[in-house]
């Protein structure tokens, strides 16, 4: 009988342990792959930044689209504005951004803010809903989700830019 307690309690304990075990990983469900995500971004763009000549920076296809500074400049600011709605605060975009390292410097620290506020969210905290665009209640999860795939929106604008320099993107090169 004390031995059916002891094994018992240990049954118990196990399965406490486990229980626990398999909330902190299902708390990582949605959270987990924004990060994940949220870094592979991060290192497509800023390489791009980093391979582009400075002397390109300028170039633009025809004269109604952004340049490749622009489009550097315009993720910066979109980093900071959408992760500044998923943290629920005002995040400013750095001015002035004239060299090429001044850029690849913002863009690092608007993807270091980003994953700041990534880093601070649960699963829980990232299904509230928070004021976005316009005042909108959105899901922080989303709105993170929503600057995702902005970035890769001009991600794409960028590879299309590079080629018709001439320049391999850098996730192509060596293949």
């Amino acid at each position: 009988s004390m031995q059916r307690g002891i094994v018992r309690s240990l049954i118990l304990g196990v399965a406490v342990v486990l229980g626990a075990a398999q909330l902190r990983a299902a708390d990582n469900a949605i959270v987990g792959p924004l990060k994940t995500q949220w870094e592979n971004v991060r290192n497509l763009v800023v390489k791009v930044a980093e391979v582009v000549p400075e002397d390109k920076y300028d170039w633009k296809p025809t004269p109604e689209v952004r340049s490749f500074r622009e489009q550097f400049v315009h993720i910066v600011g979109e980093n900071h504005l959408f992760m500044g709605f998923v943290a629920g605060e005002k995040s400013s975009a750095p001015q002035n951004l004239k060299t090429k390292d001044d850029i690849v410097k913002a863009l690092n620290e608007s993807y270091d803010y980003g994953a700041k506020v990534l880093a601070g969210l649960t699963d829980e905290k990232a299904t509230e809903s928070v004021p976005a665009f316009r005042g909108q209640q959105q899901p922080r999860w989303s709105i993170a989700m929503a600057n995702l795939m902005d970035n890769m929106d001009h991600y794409g604008n960028l590879v299309v830019y590079m080629r018709t320099n001439g320049i391999t993107p850098p996730r192509s090169a060596g293949k």
